[in-house]
């Protein structure tokens, strides 16, 4: 699916959501509640950084087909220095791995615009 055409899905979804007609199954995975002694570090720019991962997986039935949609969001601190990467899968309904190795032939081209739609509906979503 084109990243204009996801867009505009999640909008009219968001929209369905807020009308009360759209119900949404969430699953998340993360590291975030670890502590940092026991996350993965990597080296970058001669910095050693502490390395998040979170998945969220979003299944919905929208039209009357199932829907689903894994985000993966990477996430590396130093000291104050925060980056992130974020990826969207849209996998078969029988693929729900928090893997990305296995998510990866699922990935969507994903622009800025698509990325801050996601982010927006994310927070509608669980309102």
């Amino acid at each position: 699916m084109k990243p204009a055409v996801l867009a505009n899905t999640l909008d009219e979804m968001i929209r369905e959501t807020k009308k009360g007609q759209l119900n949404w199954q969430l699953e998340l995975q993360s590291t975030d509640g670890l502590q940092d002694s026991l996350k993965h570090r990597i080296t970058e720019d001669g910095k050693e950084w502490v390395v998040d991962e979170c998945f969220i997986s979003f299944y919905c039935v929208f039209r009357g087909k199932q829907q689903l949609m894994i985000t993966y969001e990477h996430i590396k601190r130093h000291n104050d220095q925060v980056r992130s990467d974020n990826l969207i899968f849209m996998p078969p309904l029988n693929v729900r791995f928090f893997d990305v190795g296995i998510l990866s032939p699922y990935i969507v081209d994903a622009d800025a615009i698509l990325n801050a739609q996601l982010l927006h509906a994310v927070s509608d979503i669980h309102k």
